[in-house]
């Protein structure tokens, strides 16, 4: 099974963090509310139009009471599952700086 590309995984975080907020039966606005955001910064993430670092990841597993480990254990499984050979690179290039040609 080829690997996962990099949006597909990042859909799959964002489905996950997704479900986690309506299984704890809270709303955006609730949610923005405890992170001290405004409603359309959950609702962009969920719906991939802005893209969340790990810190942010971490202060919405707080919030809903969410163990950060156990989740980014839930995450791995299911990339494994749906990818097999885990995630390929987010870009054909290498990160950073390009280097001129000599």
């Amino acid at each position: 099974m080829p690997p996962l590309s990099y949006n597909d995984a990042y859909n799959l975080l964002q489905s996950m963090l997704k479900k986690l907020r309506r299984d704890k039966g809270v709303t955006q606005a609730a949610l923005a509310e405890l992170l001290g955001m405004p409603q359309s910064y959950v609702s962009k993430y969920e719906i991939g139009e802005r893209r969340l670092d790990l810190i942010e990841t971490f202060e919405i597993c707080r919030v809903l009471g969410i163990d950060f480990v156990a989740f980014v254990k839930q995450l791995s499984k299911r990339i494994e599952l749906e990818g097999g050979n885990g995630i390929a690179g987010p870009r054909d290039k290498p990160h950073g700086r390009r280097q001129k040609a000599r």
